[in-house]
């Protein structure tokens, strides 16, 4: 299957780092996606967000930026996830950092043994091997995994 970007819509994907803790990625409508989370029938890149917001709160979470409206991610993180968001919508060309920013983080992360299958395959899939999420500010998933990006 070869799904296009879902351009414009800021949806989520998620993946595992090498320590098997879940990060939630924030595309902002244009932030690169790997080709696996939009090929994947299981689940459409569109409903992974929905399917995180359906997780019950399991930690509490602390922000790492300042930004208007932390709401959202903090709740993620209080699903135990590493949350990361494509921030450079928000910057002009010179200020750009082209990679996921973190944006917070769990007290108590979750492992894809506390996700739903579908997630928790998803997840595996997209495992970022030489990642530990509690250790990085800015994730370039294009080092990692083929991605598509906005055209």
């Amino acid at each position: 299957m070869n799904h296009r970007y879902p351009g414009g819509l800021d949806c989520a994907w998620i993946t595992s780092d090498r320590n098997g803790n879940i990060g939630a990625f924030f595309t902002a409508g244009v932030g690169p996606i790997p080709t696996h989370a939009l090929d994947q029938a299981a689940l459409a890149v569109e409903d992974i967000e929905e399917r995180l917001w359906d997780l019950p709160s399991t930690s509490s979470g602390r922000l790492l930026v300042t930004v208007k409206r932390p709401d959202d991610f903090i709740a993620m993180a209080e699903r135990g996830f590493f949350v990361y968001d494509w921030s450079d919508v928000h910057r002009v060309s010179r200020d750009m950092l082209h990679a996921y920013e973190a944006m917070a983080v769990p007290l108590r992360p979750i492992t894809t043994r506390a996700l739903p299958e579908d997630l928790a395959v998803l997840s595996v899939h997209l495992r970022l091997s030489e990642v530990v999420f509690a250790h990085e500010r800015l994730v370039d998933v294009r080092k990692y995994l083929p991605c598509r990006e906005v055209a």
